[in-house]
C-alpha cells in the first residue's frame, strides 16, 4: 500500500496544479510531496504561458494578400499617321519641283559649272549669255584667251569694284601658246582671286576684263576635258 500511495503522489500534485485545488487531506505529506507539487505548478504555469502565445498568434488577422499585378496588355501595332504620309508626299513633290526648276534653267542656257568641294566658281558678266562657259563651243569661238595658271598678284582698282590680276600661265588652251604671264582686270562681282590660287580664266575678244573664272585645282582639272572636247567645234564657228 505504501508503494501504491507513493506512485499516486506526482499525479495528484499535477492535477492539483492544473485545477488549482489543494491536495486532499492525507494525499501525502512531507518535503518530497511538497517539492513535486511546486514543480508541477511551475510546469503548468509555463504551459499556460506558451498556450497564451499560441492563442494570441492565432487570434491575429491574417496578413493582406499581395496585390496581383495588372495583366500585361498585348502590344498594339502603331498605325502610321496619315499626316506622315502626306508630309512625305509633300517633300517628294517639293523635290520634283526643285528638279524641274533646275531642268528649266539648264534648258534656258545654264550657268557655268562649279565644284563646291574645291571652292570653284564660273560666272558670266552682266550682259553675257548665261551659257558662256568653258565647255561651250560658242564661248570658245569668241574668246580671245582661255588659260590657267597661278595668281601672283591681285591689286584693287580704285573706285572701280575691280582687281588687277597677274597670272603666271601654266597652260594655254586658246591660243595654244601665250605669254608666261598675263595681266587682266576682274570684276569683284565675278570672283575675288588671291595670290597662290590656281585659276582658269577667259578673256573676250574685245576688252581686258575676264568674263569667266574657275578657281581651285580640282575644278580647273574638271574643265580641261570639256574645253578639249569643245575646241574642235569652236574652230568651225564664227563670232559675230
Amino acid at each position: 500500500m505504501a508503494a501504491e500511495h507513493e506512485g499516486r503522489v506526482p499525479v495528484d500534485a499535477l492535477m492539483a496544479a492544473i485545477t488549482g485545488e489543494e491536495p486532499a487531506p492525507g494525499a501525502g505529506a512531507g518535503a518530497g510531496t511538497e517539492a513535486e507539487r511546486r514543480s508541477a505548478e511551475a510546469d503548468v504555469a509555463l504551459l499556460r504561458e506558451q498556450l497564451g502565445v499560441i492563442g494570441r498568434a492565432l487570434a491575429e488577422p491574417p496578413p493582406p494578400a499581395p496585390a496581383r499585378p495588372a495583366p500585361a496588355r498585348a502590344p498594339r501595332r502603331r498605325r502610321r499617321s496619315p499626316h506622315i504620309a502626306f508630309g512625305a508626299l509633300a517633300v517628294a513633290c517639293a523635290g520634283m519641283f526643285v528638279a524641274g526648276l533646275g531642268w528649266l534653267a539648264a534648258q534656258g542656257g545654264g550657268a557655268g559649272a562649279a565644284d563646291d568641294a574645291a571652292g570653284s566658281k564660273a560666272e558670266a558678266t552682266a550682259g553675257q549669255d548665261a551659257g558662256t562657259v568653258f565647255g561651250s563651243a560658242g564661248y570658245l569661238a569668241c574668246a580671245r584667251l582661255v588659260a590657267e595658271g597661278t595668281v601672283t598678284a591681285a591689286e584693287p582698282v580704285p573706285g572701280r569694284g575691280q582687281h588687277r590680276i597677274t597670272l603666271r600661265v601654266t597652260r594655254s588652251h586658246k591660243p595654244a601658246r601665250s605669254g608666261r604671264e598675263i595681266t587682266f582686270v576682274l570684276d569683284d562681282a565675278i570672283a575675288r582671286l588671291h595670290p597662290g590660287e590656281h585659276a582658269l580664266i577667259g578673256l573676250p575678244r574685245h576688252g581686258t576684263a575676264a568674263d569667266a573664272v574657275v578657281t581651285g585645282a580640282r575644278a580647273v582639272a574638271a574643265e580641261r576635258p570639256r574645253i578639249t572636247a569643245a575646241l574642235p567645234e569652236s574652230r568651225t564657228l564664227t563670232c559675230d
